[in-house]
């Protein structure tokens, strides 16, 4: 199954951007479905039909669906946290804020990808656009699969003892003691976000996919985008500005405006280079319905397959030396001044400072790296070598 995932700025065109390579993909014949958890329900609005839970046609070989992360999260991590809060509970905290403290940060979101992996599995559809949230979530959700599986590890270690006592710790201790629900549920989520992970991380069927408006905040957010994606090891394919000013506009009000974007254009295009980039331009009237979709779709894609692999970045490469590792990972925008790196157990954290701000980036470390410490950190013609020894 591919996956393309969309993701952005809040208000660039998210929403009509994944249905429009919906509508391309299913015009050439694959199952098709676009996906979005976007709770303002935009997909029903781009298609003009009514958009939720189940699967709903809108075209041949294309259906469309608005994913409840509450609905799902809950599906998933219900009685997880239902244990969770018992713990909290047993030491006299509040109910209302043990069910906050229990509901990790980014569950819901996670759901999302969650259910595309459940789509996977089952094999109904051969592609998937997903209608991601925006940036700044959407990275955390990139993470989040291993920030989840890294959670469920050191809650196993915690309940797999009481697990084994059972019911005669708690009277001695006051906790209260895991059911055999419990810890299946627990290795099930484990063994599923593993599974996620895996699924993100491959190259040759998922693809991060950055869409923009031709201003510098949008713009500005996607560049961070793409470099902590990389950082992340998900491949971003390409990159896609939308709303364009058309040349055909020759209202003087309007020359500083089509002269800046211009600008903005050709710059993106020289910073992401080699990773393409697309543009759309801003249409007469707002994108509802098939035939406006049919006519972006041309725009955008032309004869091509939108669901083809535009681009394939470095992933994660390790080089082994003399007396230890060398990790390289593409950096592509990020300056030598403010590179730091730090290693907290098996995580690596990078502060980086780009043309766009500061960006401080959380990722996993291979378990080759466990053997060595960290010795240092350096850029070079845009990729980060992170070096490791004894």
């Amino acid at each position: 199954m591919r996956l393309i995932a969309y993701t952005g700025k809040g208000g660039v065109g998210k929403s009509v951007i994944s249905s429009v390579t919906g509508l391309r993909s299913a015009q050439l014949g694959y199952r098709t479905l676009v996906m979005s958890s976007d709770p303002s329900h935009t997909l029903s609005d781009v298609f003009e039909v009514p958009v939720g839970g189940d699967e709903t046609r809108v075209n041949e070989n294309l259906w469309v669906v608005h994913i409840d992360p509450v609905e799902e999260g809950m599906k998933h991590y219900a009685t997880l946290m239902d244990y969770v809060v018992e713990l909290f509970k047993a030491r006299d905290v509040d109910e209302t804020i043990a069910y906050e403290l229990a509901n990790f940060p980014g569950s819901t979101g996670a759901a999302a990808l969650l259910k595309a992996f459940e789509y996977q599995s089952k094999g109904t559809f051969q592609v998937i656009v997903m209608d991601m949230v925006p940036s700044g979530e959407a990275l955390r959700l990139l993470y989040m699969p291993f920030l989840i599986s890294r959670f469920s590890r050191r809650i196993m270690r915690l309940i797999s003892p009481a697990a084994r006592l059972g019911k005669m710790i708690e009277p001695m201790t006051g906790i209260p003691a895991p059911t055999s629900e419990i810890i299946d549920k627990q290795v099930e989520l484990l063994e599923m976000m593993d599974k996620v992970r895996g699924m993100l991380i491959n190259f040759e069927t998922t693809s991060l996919r950055l869409v923009m408006n031709p201003d510098n905040f949008s713009i500005a957010n996607a560049k961070r985008t793409y470099m902590q994606s990389s950082l992340y090891g998900v491949n971003t394919d390409l990159a896609i500005i939308n709303k364009l000013m058309p040349q055909e506009v020759q209202d003087p009000y309007f020359k500083k405006w089509k002269e800046i974007q211009r600008i903005y254009t050709n710059q993106v295009k020289a910073d992401l280079a080699p990773l393409p980039v697309k543009t759309v331009p801003l249409y007469a009237e707002e994108l509802q319905g098939m035939e406006g979709l049919k006519r972006a779709a041309q725009d955008l894609f032309g004869d091509e397959d939108p669901t083809k692999v535009y681009h394939q970045g470095q992933p994660l490469k390790l080089v082994q030396k003399e007396n230890g590792l060398e990790m390289i990972v593409a950096a592509k925008l990020a300056k030598k001044e403010g590179l730091q790196v730090e290693r907290i157990g098996d995580e690596l954290i990078v502060h980086l400072k780009t043309e766009s701000g500061n960006v401080k980036i959380l990722t996993p470390l291979p378990a080759i790296t466990f053997k060595y410490s960290l010795k240092g950190a350096k850029l070079i013609n845009g990729n980060l070598h992170v070096m490791f020894g004894e």
